[in-house]
């Protein structure tokens, strides 16, 4: 097998794995990595404490849940549509599994039911924004705001204790990492594989990039809608479990927030929110730089209040250079 050569005389694989190689640190994905080590540095050179391994297994374990969430949400993003009900549909879940796991003494069963519990609430949104046709902003506007008087209306507004059951998912570790973190990972992996080497995958990008064309190429439009909005529902369900097994008890309140979070995640890590575009790496580096500033705040005695300021700010600032872009 002969070797191509330039007129430089340089191999031409050569300079192919360097083109690929400059163009990922020119992407979105090289900067964001660059961002964070020059961050992490900073932080560590105010404080030393931020780079010892606890403190760096204490940041995964922080963004552990609200990267779970991102992971589904990203890929509806991808999509080309928006899901702004996943912090009810994390309590909802929360509170039935915490009801039906004190009423049944049954884990195995909790699991099964909450899972298929979260799949029908994405896949209800998921057939509302198709059949509709509405903006998928205003439909899971509106589930959000149904899914949250649920919660209200299952729990009449009490916590929910799980009384020491089902601890090992969110407090236990494997050697000496903890289990949420491990979660979130084989979550990003799923997302990976499925982004880049599946047809589901890449009929999403095509879906976000240009409805009208995939539609006429012969794809069932309506169906992959709905199925990715249960398999958000699906992937929010794992984060409630992980969730209400980390805090040992379910809230009314529980899953406040985290719709906001995980969008911020998602749109910093490059995710386009006009749909057709975006990676399993950026949605993990996305919920990194949220989670280093968290802990640098923290360690600086920063008011926690701050950080809504901090999202808000990002969002903004990362919906206009998406649209620029």
């Amino acid at each position: 097998m002969s070797t191509e050569f330039d007129s430089g005389g340089a191999p031409v694989k050569t300079f192919e794995r360097q083109n690929k190689v400059w163009e990922f640190l020119l992407s979105q994905s090289g900067f964001l990595i660059a961002f964070i080590i020059i961050l992490s540095i900073a932080i560590t050179m105010v404080n030393r404490n931020f780079i010892k391994p606890q403190n760096i297994l204490n940041v995964l374990g922080q963004i552990s849940i609200v990267g779970i969430v991102s992971v589904g949400v990203g890929l509806v993003l991808i999509s080309g549509d928006f899901d702004i009900s996943v912090g009810s549909q994390i309590s909802l879940v929360g509170a039935i599994m915490a009801q039906v796991l004190m009423a049944t003494q049954n884990i195995f069963l909790t699991i099964v039911i909450v899972v298929f519990l979260g799949a029908a609430l994405g896949a209800v949104n998921g057939v509302i924004v198709s059949k509709s046709k509405c903006a998928s902003f205003i439909i899971t506007l509106g589930t959000r705001a149904a899914y949250h008087g649920l919660v209200l209306v299952a729990t009449k507004g009490r916590n929910f204790p799980l009384q020491g059951r089902f601890e090992t998912l969110g407090r236990g570790k494997i050697s000496f990492i903890p289990i949420p973190i491990i979660v979130f990972f084989l979550v990003l992996l799923f997302a990976f594989v499925i982004l880049r080497y599946t047809r589901f995958g890449r009929t999403l990008y095509a879906l976000g990039g240009n409805r009208t064309a995939t539609y006429l190429s012969g794809v069932n439009v309506d169906a992959m809608k709905i199925s990715v909005y249960a398999l958000c529902g699906v992937l929010v369900s794992l984060a409630a479990l992980t969730l209400i097994s980390k805090l040992g008890a379910s809230y009314p309140n529980t899953g406040d927030g985290y719709e906001l979070e995980a969008l911020a995640a998602v749109v910093v890590g490059g995710t386009s929110l006009w749909g057709g575009k975006g990676t399993a790496l950026g949605l993990f580096l996305g919920v990194v730089i949220f989670g280093v500033m968290s802990n640098a705040l923290n360690m600086m005695n920063v008011s926690p209040y701050f950080r809504d300021v901090f999202i808000g700010g990002i969002i903004i600032v990362a919906a206009v250079l998406s649209r620029l872009g």
